[in-house]
């Protein structure tokens, strides 16, 4: 309770300090490694310097002042080479699905107006998922939010029913929200409530969602959900038209899923949709824009001899890939992999997975769904983690092929193999030899071509030998 006193004198006294800007010189002109100050009532030029971790001397210079006792409240000052993690410093951030403008304030300790007139938003309620933000902390010469709540006002709620319920004084909440004593609140509105240090993020999430975490997400790449809720729940998801598999532990309150984009996907913003159905049957749906950026893929050729030339024809192609797409959208529920994967083969990369293609001279219009190792035939290939074999056969194009189930719905594939050393229902541990390096199939050389499927998307095979899902 002490530390929320505390808080609130400090917030108080923020609320006095600042004041309607009244420039009293020219404007300073920006250079490269500065930022600019807006000078508050009660402020000293040493006090600014202490603050940015630079001299007096140092912003008198840079802003032609020759008395420096003599600054106006609202003047803009240009703070030259601030110190990196000095308040007030702009710092990329990157949006979070639980993110808003109001809850971006409260955290930098700025204004939700500031930061969209830094950023040119004309929309603050279409903030996407992977948007980068410059923001500047401490802009308001306050503390911080980093913990707490987001409380959307009920029917008939006043700001002392919404602090009593929090343990807190009604002036944390007035002074947080920028409210009067005698403001009236509004149902839906939603009000800041601080919480302890080491309290709750605090995040803007409709109840009972708790929390919300999520990568961003390129082309060709995986990203992993990550959901709480504050009661039992079952979720459903839809990205792009694409309903998500979601996993709850035995609590239902701890839900996770895995999302891929495309390789071929364009860049921009698509919609991610949730509903969260708790056991009475209640319904909240919850849905933000997702930027996919670029992937940054790069291009090349490839000539097959005339032989080959029946293994571009899609009547060949079609019903060998069919195949295989209905083995990897099986959803396995139990879970093989831990960790980052290994690697299947100890060769130089010659071709990253995402790479576009053209056959021939042809058109480039297809995309190299894996990624290709450069080994001499015969060298061993490695399975990269755990699971079970779902095929083991020859293939037209992608001769002798391997394919693992790591269950929830993760599957990796081998192709143009010289030999295949384990069968169908054989289990699988990281780093056994599965079989040989060859050229068989759809070649131009002896390789391996290994490829990454999450819930029947093709997906970059070596984010999964740097990262860990989950």
């Amino acid at each position: 309770m002490f530390r929320f006193a505390r808080y609130a004198v400090a917030i108080l006294m923020c609320g006095l300090l600042a004041t309607a800007p009244a420039a009293a010189q020219g404007d300073p002109k920006p250079n490269a490694g500065a930022t600019i100050h807006i000078v508050q009532r009660g402020e000293t030029l040493f006090r600014i310097a202490q603050r940015y971790g630079t001299t007096v001397e140092a912003i008198a210079a840079a802003n032609g002042i020759s008395n420096p006792a003599a600054i106006s409240v609202g003047q803009r000052l240009l703070v030259p080479n601030p110190a990196p993690n000095a308040p007030g410093v702009p710092t990329g951030y990157t949006v979070g699905p639980a993110d808003s403008l109001t809850v971006l304030a409260v955290r930098f300790n700025t204004t939700p107006r500031a930061i969209a007139r830094a950023n040119r938003i004309t929309n603050p309620r279409l903030l996407f998922i992977g948007q980068a933000l410059d923001l500047q902390e401490g802009s308001q010469g306050g503390r911080s939010v980093r913990a707490g709540w987001v409380h959307p006002v009920a029917r008939g709620e006043t700001i002392f029913h919404i602090a009593a319920r929090y343990n807190l004084p009604a002036d944390v909440l007035t002074v947080a929200n920028a409210l009067k004593r005698e403001s009236t609140l509004f149902p839906g509105q939603k009000l800041i409530v601080p919480g302890p240090d080491d309290g709750p993020a605090l995040a803007d999430l409709p109840a009972p969602l708790a929390k919300f975490e999520m990568a961003p997400l390129a082309q060709g790449r995986t990203t992993a959900l990550r959901l709480v809720t504050a009661l039992p729940a079952r979720i459903d998801g839809v990205f792009y038209e694409s309903p998500l598999i979601i996993v709850s532990d035995g609590s239902r309150t701890s839900h996770f899923a895995m999302l891929g984009a495309d390789a071929l996907m364009r860049p921009g913003l698509y919609p991610l949709q949730l509903t969260v159905t708790t056991d009475d049957g209640r319904q909240t749906r919850y849905a933000r824009a997702v930027l996919v950026a670029d992937g940054g893929y790069p291009n090349e050729t490839i000539m097959l001899a005339a032989s080959q030339a029946d293994l571009l024809n899609p009547a060949v192609t079609g019903p060998e890939s069919e195949r295989v797409n209905q083995l990897v959208r099986v959803f396995t529920p139990q879970k093989y992999f831990s960790g980052p994967f290994g690697l299947p083969c100890s060769a130089p990369v010659t071709s990253h997975y995402g790479t576009r293609r053209s056959y021939n001279g042809g058109v480039l219009n297809t995309v190299h769904a894996g990624t290709d190792f450069a080994a001499l035939p015969g060298a061993a290939i490695y399975a990269p983690a755990a699971g079970v074999v779902v095929l083991a056969e020859m293939l037209n194009v992608r001769g002798n092929a391997t394919i693992i189930d790591h269950g929830w719905g993760v599957y990796t594939g081998y192709w143009h193999q010289q030999e295949i050393k384990v069968r169908v229902g054989d289990v699988v541990q990281p780093g056994q030899i599965i079989g040989t390096v060859g050229q068989t199939g759809r070649v131009t050389g002896p390789h391996l071509h290994w490829e990454v499927f999450v819930n029947g998307l093709q997906v970059d095979p070596l984010q999964w030998t740097r990262q860990t899902f989950p």
